[in-house]
């Protein structure tokens, strides 16, 4: 048997890919109505009787289908040639009983011949249309052949059959009459469809099963749930240094004290200490359990460092406590964390808060904003570069972002945005945990914390192929959803209490948070935040602003719709001189003067009009909210 067929498995490959194979009448019949897929598959018809896969082999080669479509003999001897999967065309007794009903009309008597079966029509066929009927079964072209010929020293007849046979009887002038129908065609080609979906998603599979087992540089252990079958990838065997005993250098990994499965621990594996995460996989009533390993490295600066005030997550809601909750649990891990929220939520600060509660605090905290890179500059910035590694690269070299988060915690926020060479770039450092310098040629090795952020849904965009499948399965062994400002109403005023406290310390307001707050609480609470807490940031500053140099609470009421037009809606005031621009013109006056402390002058410079200009735009301004 041939079966010199290897397919590789592409993932950019968006298409599905179907090849079919036949002759002559089943070709022009399946292309007819092939228009009808044009936007589920892509298909190549190869008009062929196939003695030998060597024939369609190059047509494999070129067009690397995931399905193939046949029929007859042709599909049966590809099914057993070829590892592909073959969808042979199937007919109905209604089909067969269709094409013997045409074929009546030329001829009273008629020949079926069959592939590999009878067909109970034919006997129905013969008495409701009077007419003599001869049926052959072959099983090969060459039987096909031999039972045509036969049947050809007959006077007068008709022939159904497969497209070989009509093939044949088209050469001796005797009518003939294809036995297959666009219905069942419709019906084969929908089949093929859905086959090769499956064939894709296993090839899938099977790449990654094949890249965990042997490619994969973290161990990864399974064991059933009688601990009797042991399952160790290439890493494990290589990492762990375990006995031909594997059962007993895992024991306290395996059979936990008490019978409980721990998620995330350490463990100690032939006198070293590793980190572990547990996933558990059901396979109907049994359980696996699959435990992922990462070595414990002593840091080497064992002390925490304090947390930032300027970094603390302020807060009152149950919504965010869940939040830290899940940070809690996620810290004490090695594995990687993905954080999904709106922009504005404070992803960075819950990363702030994995990085310091966990034992990579000792280390520093570098963060990314993956949007702000160019794509060029990237793998320079990540890994840094040596001395001369390309024209106008800084002499000595430069650290890179990883080199500098080591034992530590690499932040990249808004990792959506990472091209797809760049995403291949990460792939390959979180796979190997070590990278390379450009210029450098030596790898080195790093332990570090990863936490990534995005305000996009990842798994969307990797069923668009915006977004690697690898690299966000990769990324996303651990997951924290940060809910928006609008879903937690209870943090809105206690964090604008929070931030007015040293708003107004910065700008020299005499007023408290709670006066203020009084004013503002009706329409905070009913606003949506779209912006979330940057954009509560960015209101209240406007207001300490306009209080520094107003002071007067009163007006703040009548001016809010003119300070932050947000909170009514975008409703703007109809009068000319408080349009938009106007409110833009009046916010940036009342900034300037609050950076300025009240000084006119150096407000006027920094602006770039006179003072003149300056005083008649503010005797405006405390017009307006009169």
């Amino acid at each position: 048997m041939e079966n010199n067929n290897v397919k590789s498995v592409r993932l950019d490959q968006p298409q599905l890919r179907i090849l079919i194979v036949g002759y002559n009448e089943f070709s022009q019949l399946v292309g007819s109505v092939l228009p009808e897929y044009v936007g589920e598959a892509q298909f190549k018809i190869v008009d062929s009787i196939v003695g030998s896969t060597k024939e369609i082999q190059q047509h494999i080669s070129e067009f690397d289908p995931d399905v193939i479509v046949s029929a007859g003999s042709n599909a049966r001897y590809l099914q057993s040639a070829l590892s592909i999967p073959v969808v042979s065309m199937q007919t109905t007794e209604w089909d067969v009983f269709e094409a013997v009903e045409k074929a009546s009309k030329v001829s009273k008597s008629i020949h079926i011949i069959s592939f590999a079966e009878a067909s109970c029509a034919a006997k129905l066929a013969d008495s409701h249309l009077n007419i003599d009927i001869v049926e052959s079964i072959y099983l090969t072209a060459d039987q096909a052949r031999e039972q045509f010929h036969i049947a050809s020293q007959s006077e007068g007849i008709a022939v159904v059959g497969a497209s070989l046979v009509c093939g044949l009887a088209n050469s001796k002038g005797i009518p003939s009459f294809l036995i297959y129908t666009e219905r069942s065609c419709r019906k084969t080609l929908q089949s093929a469809i859905d086959e090769a979906k499956k064939a894709r998603l296993l090839a899938k599979e099977q790449a990654l099963v094949s890249w965990l087992l042997t490619k994969s540089q973290t161990p990864i252990i399974m064991v059933d749930e009688s601990d009797d079958a042991l399952t160790l990838n290439n890493a494990a065997k290589h990492h762990l240094n375990l006995s031909t005993n594997a059962e007993v250098d895992l024991d306290a990994l395996i059979h936990p004290s008490g019978g409980k499965r721990e998620t995330d621990g350490e463990c100690e594996i032939n006198g070293e200490e590793w980190w572990f995460h547990l996933d558990t996989l059901s396979e109907g009533s049994t359980n696996k359990f699959v435990y992922q390993l990462y070595r414990k490295k002593l840091k080497k600066t064992p002390s925490k460092q304090a947390a930032s005030p300027r970094h603390d997550l302020v807060y009152q809601s149950n919504e965010i406590e869940a939040v830290l909750q899940q940070v809690k649990a996620f810290s004490t891990s090695p594995s990687n964390v993905l954080l999904f929220g709106e922009s504005g939520t404070g992803k960075e600060l819950v990363a702030r808060q994995i990085h310091h509660q966990g034992p990579y605090a000792g280390g520093k905290f570098v963060a990314l904003n993956c949007s702000a890179i160019p794509s060029e500059l990237f793998e320079g910035e990540l890994f840094g570069h040596q001395d001369g590694a390309y024209t106008g690269s800084k002499r000595g070299g430069r650290k890179g972002l990883i080199e500098e988060a080591e034992n530590g915690a690499l932040f990249l926020d808004e990792i959506s945005e990472l091209a797809l060479d760049q995403q291949a770039k990460l792939l390959r450092f979180l796979q190997e945990r070590s990278y390379r310098p450009l210029g450098g040629n030596q790898e080195r090795e790093v332990d570090l914390k990863l936490i990534a952020a995005s305000n996009r849904s990842l798994s969307e965009m990797v069923n668009e192929g915006a977004f690697r499948e690898d690299l966000y399965y990769r990324l996303n062994v651990f997951n924290i959803s940060i809910p928006p400002l609008r879903e937690r109403p209870d943090d809105i005023l206690h964090i604008a209490a929070h931030k007015l406290e040293k708003l107004l310390n910065r700008y020299g307001v005499s007023h408290s948070p709670s006066t203020i707050l009084e004013h503002l609480n009706d329409s905070f609470i009913a606003h949506n935040w779209p912006g979330n807490i940057r954009e509560l940031e960015n209101v209240l500053e406007r207001v300490v602003a306009y209080l520094h140099t107003v002071n007067d609470l009163g007006r703040l009421q009548t001016a809010l719709p003119q300070i932050a037009p947000e909170l009514s809606g975008g409703r703007q005031p109809v009068l000319a001189d408080k349009g938009i621009i106007k409110i833009k013109e009046n916010e940036l006056i009342l900034a300037a003067l609050a950076r300025w402390k009240g000084d006119k002058r150096k407000a006027a410079q920094d602006l770039g009009i006179s003072q003149t200009t300056l005083w008649r735009r503010l005797k405006t301004i405390n017009h307006n909210n009169n």
